[in-house]
């Protein structure tokens, strides 16, 4: 038997760090119930039923059952590029074949649409876009902090259970992260970036210095993707080589530091 494990990725910036934060998801820890099949606030409900003798925490929890059932909840208020931790914490009593269960999530813009976000795609249908450990039928938690893309505005949090097995969800958590805001120093006199949003893959930079500018781009997992420097007043940047999405811009000249958040579209 697997020992239990946490799986936590946290996929924040150097720049901001999380403390406590509030609370988004309705009744994640299924103490209310309509009925004995239909945990309040949750919008879709499918082979599921109140379960009182094995749970993480308080009173109840959610039995599911498969086959490619889903128990799901829709969460407004999206702030795109803010910070949100999602906690599962799971138990499967009966398993099939190890592709039994797994978290099955996206964003959603406002039309209502999903949005496709390679930076959490695989973390919101993880981990890694594939299925739950079972770990031995111990109680596990699986937890991940992820930023939300550009154009957000919604995320649809639902679990999904597969044909043959039995789990019980509790103690679900969808936490928007206080954070120290994105760092948005500016040391660098005259300094200027511009156009934000980056609509045609040009960027231009510029200051009232003629010194060396060290200019680098993170993307949401705190990776650098593009670095390159100059010298002048202004120089234009091509970030062809840039996925659509948000990005720290820092940029450092004789010894001081401008940063803020860019957009690429």
């Amino acid at each position: 038997m697997k020992k239990n494990y946490v799986i936590t990725l946290l996929v924040l910036f150097c720049f901001g760090i999380s403390s406590s934060g509030q609370e988004m998801l309705l009744n994640g820890d299924f103490e209310n119930w309509d009925d004995d099949n239909s945990p309040t606030s949750w919008t879709k409900v499918e082979n599921t039923s109140k379960e009182a003798t094995e749970k993480h925490g308080g009173s109840f929890s959610a039995k599911h059952v498969g086959g490619t059932k889903d128990l799901g909840q829709t969460i407004s208020g999206i702030i795109a590029g803010d910070s949100y931790t999602i906690t599962v914490w799971y138990k499967v009593a009966v398993e099939a074949d190890g592709s039994d269960i797994r978290i099955w999530s996206y964003w959603k813009d406002s039309s209502n649409g999903s949005i496709s976000d390679d930076a959490t795609d695989d973390l919101i249908r993880g981990p890694n876009n594939s299925y739950f450990d079972n770990n031995g039928g111990a109680w596990t938690k699986y937890e991940v902090t992820v930023i939300a893309p550009t154009n957000a505005v919604g995320f649809y949090f639902e679990l999904r259970t597969y044909s043959g097995a039995t789990v019980y969800w509790d103690d679900l958590s969808f936490v928007k992260n206080t954070t120290a805001s994105v760092d948005t120093r500016n040391n660098i006199i005259g300094f200027k970036s511009y156009p934000n949003p980056v609509t045609k893959n040009q960027l231009t930079i510029s200051s009232n210095s003629t010194t060396k500018k060290e200019v680098v781009i993170y993307n949401l997992l705190g990776k650098k993707v593009l670095k390159t420097s100059f010298y002048g007043e202004k120089a234009t940047i091509d970030v062809s080589s840039i996925h659509s999405g948000i990005y720290m811009l820092r940029v450092l000249e004789d010894g001081k530091q401008a940063s803020k958040k860019l957009v690429v579209k």
